[in-house]
């Protein structure tokens, strides 16, 4: 025990700091695989939208039941590979679960319009022919309690 004496406007008060150490044996546990390619080895990820010419992507996202997924990010990846997805643009959805990612170019993508594992991500969404990518994305309820479930949205 350490005593110390501070003035505080010229009055002595005493201070006093006890210090306790307590070591007492413990466990670690790990959550989860401690393979780092664990995520990559069950759960293969392909590209999900492909474009043939540069369009203007829109969209709505709703739920299964039909209600819209309201001020929910929608994320597009351009898709390099399994391991590698480059973050292109993200936006959000408003009140009756419309999108607007504007003016994307042609090329390979991963859309991402849930923003968690509690919907299953779209394997295919498909642009209809014309100048404008006009999607009508449903998402299904996924199971929460896979062995993907600690796996990053990809």
């Amino acid at each position: 025990m350490w005593v110390a004496k501070e003035t505080v406007i010229g009055i002595m008060l005493p201070l006093v700091v006890a210090v306790s150490v307590t070591l007492s044996p413990g466990q670690i546990v790990q959550v989860g695989p401690t393979d780092p390619n664990y995520c990559y080895k069950i759960e293969t990820i392909h590209p999900n939208l492909e474009l043939h010419k540069s369009l203007r992507v829109i969209g709505t996202v709703s739920d299964q039941l039909g209600a819209p997924l309201k001020n929910s990010p929608v994320e597009l990846r351009k898709y390099i590979s399994q391991r590698k997805q480059v973050n292109v643009k993200m936006t959000k959805t408003d009140a009756d679960g419309r999108f607007d990612l504007g003016t994307i170019e042609l090329g390979r993508y991963r859309l991402l319009p849930s923003p968690s594992r509690v919907f299953k991500q779209p394997s295919k969404v498909q642009c209809e022919n014309g100048s404008t990518c006009d999607l009508k994305i449903t998402l299904m309820v996924n199971a929460t309690d896979q062995p993907d479930s600690i796996c990053p949205i990809r």
